[in-house]
């Protein structure tokens, strides 16, 4: 399948976030929603929860690779939080669900026609405004904003009764908590696609690792590194033990190996580095 332009992308979802934000004077709400992922379903690869608040920076430099640095801080400005999936099969695709405070009486021109978008009615979510493109869908409400990218082939229909009807995944109870806490300061990611966490993490894309599922949590300790509480779910003491090896040799921290999980504490990772690994977690599926 031929890939998707991530860039056009990313153009697309936030040049919406410019006219959204630059148009209301309202300040960034600080609610977060627990059901986000929900909204996201169950399917995902890797799950990300992102507080704006303390994390501006990471998040810019993220997102100004692919749009201005205007239009990022009008979105960031308006966002408490982000809820992300990633799905790395057949029809790649990312999910963003947003928390903050938004306009929805401007969709007519958020999302114009000559702009290449469709206006169109959700029977599921009782006839609400979503609009489409060749490349996003998105729903706009009070206090969430909603999108779905991927190609052509993405599954709007899906995407829109999850909206509806929220299907909850099952996650480590490190990780349910994180969401249900509406933390502040801490950044959680989540993947049941260990392998290729992983070999971003060690620099070893391409190489298949034996790991099940990765914890990975990141809170900020000087303007830029963050420190990492991590953990490797492998499939056997002995997996283990080579990838607390091989995790020691690219990471500064505490290691230790509890039954098949290696688990990694006190490990800082500078906001660059955070960067190069986050985005071939999040983006290469596109």
């Amino acid at each position: 399948m031929q890939k998707l332009c991530l860039s056009r992308i990313m153009e697309i979802g936030f040049s919406i976030a410019v006219i959204i934000f630059i148009s209301s004077c309202m300040s960034r709400s600080t609610q977060h929603d627990a059901r986000a992922f929900g909204i996201i379903g169950t399917e995902a690869d890797a799950y990300i929860f992102s507080p704006v608040s303390g994390n501006e920076s990471l998040l810019l430099t993220i997102l100004t690779h692919f749009v201005s640095e205007q239009t990022v801080l009008q979105y960031l400005n308006r966002t408490s939080a982000l809820y992300i999936g990633v799905n790395y099969e057949e029809t790649p695709s990312i999910t963003v669900v947003s928390s903050g405070s938004y306009p929805v009486s401007l969709g007519y021109l958020l999302f114009s026609k000559k702009d290449g978008w469709e206006k169109h009615r959700a029977a599921a979510l009782n006839n609400h405004t979503y609009y489409t493109s060749s490349v996003a869908d998105i729903v706009v409400q009070e206090k969430h904003a909603f999108a779905l990218f991927g190609g052509t082939q993405r599954n709007t229909a899906a995407f829109l009764q999850r909206i509806a009807e929220p299907h909850q995944p099952v996650f480590s109870p490190r990780f349910q908590a994180l969401g249900e806490s509406g933390s502040t300061d801490t950044i959680g990611l989540y993947t049941r696609s260990g392998n290729r966490v992983a070999a971003a993490l060690l620099g070893l894309e391409g190489i298949e690792l034996p790991i099940r599922s990765i914890e990975l949590y990141l809170k900020k300790n000087t303007d830029s590194v963050y420190r990492c509480f991590a953990v490797f779910e492998t499939t056997d003491v002995r997996t283990a033990l080579v990838v607390k090896l091989l995790l020691s040799r690219v990471m500064d921290g505490d290691f230790s190996v509890q039954d098949a999980s290696v688990f990694v504490e006190n490990a800082d990772i500078t906001e660059t580095e955070l960067i190069k690994m986050l985005e071939p977690i999040i983006f290469k599926s596109l």
